[in-house]
């Protein structure tokens, strides 16, 4: 029945842009995972220890050991597996839940200020791409794309030739729909 309801919200299926290279998908995301379980631990390990030992350095680094998985979360939503709807967006990013957003809830779209754009080599692809920030529609974990991305505590996502295929369908359809509000592009 919930699925019946979800297809009537999200519309029909438009298009699907998935990450071009699944193995390096798959591998980034244990490798993030294991980071992160990693910081966590750490972060548990050093709070005991300086809370156990009286040793008040000990939580103070904890905090800067927190601050280092932001580019690890960062990794996590970055670039999701975006599908395209007739009324949204469906995002599944590295390692979280998949979430829906509707097409409304595009506040703006900027510059991706986190990929080197360009070609590396010759026979290489251009690489070029947008960030899509967004309303409060995304989970919190999407902020860490807006701190890294210099957008302050804005929740927003990527997309780009790099970490999705046919991007240039995938842009044409978040340009049809992207807001009137003025923005960067």
């Amino acid at each position: 029945m919930t699925q019946a309801i979800d297809a009537i919200e999200r519309g029909d299926l438009v298009s699907e842009h998935p990450y071009p290279r699944p193995l390096a998908r798959r591998l980034t995301a244990v490798m993030v995972l294991l980071g992160l379980v990693g910081v966590g631990l750490g972060i548990i390990g050093l709070l005991v220890a300086g809370i156990g030992l009286g040793l008040p350095l000990l939580p103070l680094m904890a905090i800067f050991l927190a601050v280092l998985a932001l580019p690890l979360l960062l990794l996590t939503v970055l670039h999701p597996h975006i599908t395209v709807y007739e009324h949204g967006l469906l995002l599944q990013p590295l390692l979280w839940p998949g979430c829906w957003l509707p097409w409304d809830a595009i506040a703006r779209i900027e510059e991706h200020t986190l990929i080197r754009r360009g070609k590396e080599k010759d026979h290489h692809q251009d690489h070029t791409g947008e960030l899509i920030v967004v309303e409060q529609e995304l989970p919190r974990v999407y902020v860490a794309v807006g701190i890294m991305a210099g957008l302050g505590l804005s929740r927003a996502f990527g997309i780009s030739t790099y970490g999705h295929t046919d991007y240039a369908k995938l842009r044409s359809a978040i340009h049809k729909h992207k807001p009137r509000r003025t923005g960067s592009i």
